[in-house]
């Protein structure tokens, strides 16, 4: 399988103090790196970092996969007494958390520093 920027997905992390920016690009359709993702995220989680931004400015799709994953890295890092903030989504994903009603449960900011001044 040859990868294909529309539907695959790439992922890097960067620390900021004692949040963890994890930067996605591509789409979060289910694919094998998304798994990977979501897998390195709990068990960050799972060894005491909690909290978390996810920016979302060059994420081209989102599915139900996607949005299952999403509510997953959210609940657990809420359990966990984390903060998990969505920043810099383009419009077709933050129509598609709209359309869900998804944006009335997870934290968005317009911007990875709004994001990071939150956690001030």
């Amino acid at each position: 399988m040859s990868f294909n920027p529309d539907l695959n997905m790439t992922y890097s992390q960067e620390q900021h103090g004692k949040v963890l920016v994890f930067r996605l690009e591509g789409s979060l359709m289910g694919d094998t790196t998304q798994q990977q993702f979501k897998e390195t995220l709990l068990r960050l989680l799972d060894a005491g970092q909690k909290n978390f931004i996810l920016d979302m400015a060059t994420v081209r799709n989102v599915n139900s996969s996607g949005l299952g994953s999403l509510i997953t890295l959210f609940s657990r890092t809420r359990s966990a007494g984390g903060e998990f903030i969505l920043a810099a989504l383009p419009a077709n994903v933050r129509n598609l958390l709209h359309i869900t009603r998804l944006d009335t449960v997870f934290t968005i900011k317009e911007s990875v520093a709004e994001a990071l001044q939150s956690f001030q």
